[in-house]
């Protein structure tokens, strides 16, 4: 088994902010903003630059920020039914009090990234480079880290449906702390860490993939 690495707890402190006049647009570079109320449904803001800002209570259905650049900022009760953040890049950012249908963040970068107390439906991850991450009280119903490389990243309190982990590259994935109710393409494991209650209950997918055969009871005492 894995030992734990745990990283520290990222917190940021932010200047004073002012409040921005309205949406930003594609491509801006936003320094000590404050986003707030702002329904950015549909917003196209590819390769969007925020630092040390604040996005509160906005709304993000289908939103699209490919590309952006979010560094000392603090996002709070954001909404979306699906918001789009492939190839991001997060670096000391905090995520709270938020939900969404699907948050997108395949092949993105989060460095130093807290996500704190979310709802999330599906949480692609897929090729992401994640280090230093920590997950607490969240509720996710599918964590995609396909192809994702991992180091450092801790689930804490949090219940998870489902976890993918087919191709990822694992350097330290806690979540001995963790409710997780179903493991899929668990690969290479050498850098995962379980709890010893979650070992035992995924003997089965592990047995599998080793190259067992599992059968009931009843079938394997008949021989």
């Amino acid at each position: 088994m894995a030992r734990s690495r745990r990283s520290e707890r990222v917190e940021v402190v932010l200047p004073e902010l002012e409040e921005h006049g309205g949406a930003p647009g594609p491509g801006e570079d936003l320094d000590g903003v404050l986003l707030r109320g702002l329904d950015l449904s549909q917003a196209q803001l590819a390769d969007l630059r925020l630092l040390e800002s604040s996005l509160v209570g906005c709304r993000l259905d289908g939103a699209s920020l490919r590309g952006a650049r979010l560094v000392s900022c603090v996002l709070d009760d954001v909404a979306a039914t699906e918001v789009d953040l492939s190839g991001s890049a997060w670096r000391d950012v905090v995520l709270s009090g938020s939900r969404a249908g699907v948050l997108r963040l395949g092949d993105a970068e989060l460095v130093r990234t807290r996500v704190s107390g979310c709802r999330l439906h599906h949480l692609d991850a897929r090729g992401a480079d994640l280090a230093d991450v920590l997950l607490e009280d969240c509720v996710i119903g599918e964590l995609d880290l396909t192809d994702a490389v991992v180091a450092r990243v801790q689930l804490v309190r949090c219940r998870v449906e489902r976890l993918v982990l087919s191709g990822s590259r694992l350097d330290g994935l806690d979540v001995s702390r963790a409710d997780v109710v179903r493991l899929t393409g668990p690969g290479d494991l050498a850098g995962v860490v379980l709890g010893e209650v979650q070992a035992v209950g995924f003997a089965v997918v592990l047995a599998e993939h080793l190259g067992a055969r599992v059968v009931p009871e009843e079938r394997a005492d008949q021989g």
